[in-house]
């Protein structure tokens, strides 16, 4: 009795092992593949050109008009220099822009000197830009470097016999303003102006 039980038990442990073993396999889950995202053009921004300078043929264009009619208000206008009221003959003798090559430009009110301003604007190249620097050197100005690499070379001057001065040379250009009245004011003034004169002349 006991050895039948046993074989019943081995014959229904061989047909659950037969049907296990019939059984078909579980298909494994399905993966999900996600396709590589497409790379983005980044568009890159076109550099700036870089401004060049360009020489004005006389005075009427070195500063702009805004500051020419400001000036005007104060009787300050343009007595020297081409396009001027007295052109060239204004000058005893050639300025030193002038003989370097550029041209000069006195703002005042006829008879007073005490209100000059003369501007200067001058091609710089490689044939004179030593021969500029060794003279504003020479001149014994305050000698500084703009952030953005220009020499610019300065006196403060005073409101009694010394004047603000402030020049700007760089690979094109140099820019002197001279206002016959110094003191921090003055030279404040003359700064702005010498920025007037770089706006003007660099497209």
């Amino acid at each position: 009795m006991i050895a039948q039980r046993l074989l019943i038990g081995t014959v229904a442990l061989a047909l659950i092992g037969g049907l296990t073993a019939c059984a078909p396999e579980a298909e494994p889950d399905a993966v999900e593949i996600t396709p590589e995202p497409t790379p983005t053009e980044v568009e890159t921004a076109e550099p700036e050109p870089a401004l060049m300078f360009t020489m004005p043929t006389d005075c009427t264009s070195v500063l702009p008009s805004s500051r020419v009619d400001a000036l005007a208000t104060k009787n300050i206008l343009l007595l020297g220099g081409p396009g001027s009221v007295y052109g060239n003959e204004y000058f005893f003798e050639p300025t030193p822009e002038q003989r370097a090559g550029g041209i000069s430009c006195v703002f005042a009110e006829d008879g007073v000197d005490l209100t000059s301003l003369l501007i200067s604007v001058v091609p710089v190249s490689t044939a004179n830009r030593a021969t500029i620097i060794n003279g504003l050197t020479a001149q014994g100005l305050n000698e500084a470097t703009t952030d953005t690499g220009e020499l610019t070379y300065s006196q403060q001057g005073d409101d009694g016999l010394a004047p603000a001065i402030y020049n700007v040379v760089t690979q094109q250009s140099w820019v002197a303003v001279i206002s016959a009245v110094g003191g921090e004011t003055f030279f404040d003034e003359a700064v702005t102006l010498a920025g007037e004169v770089t706006t003007q002349t660099y497209r």
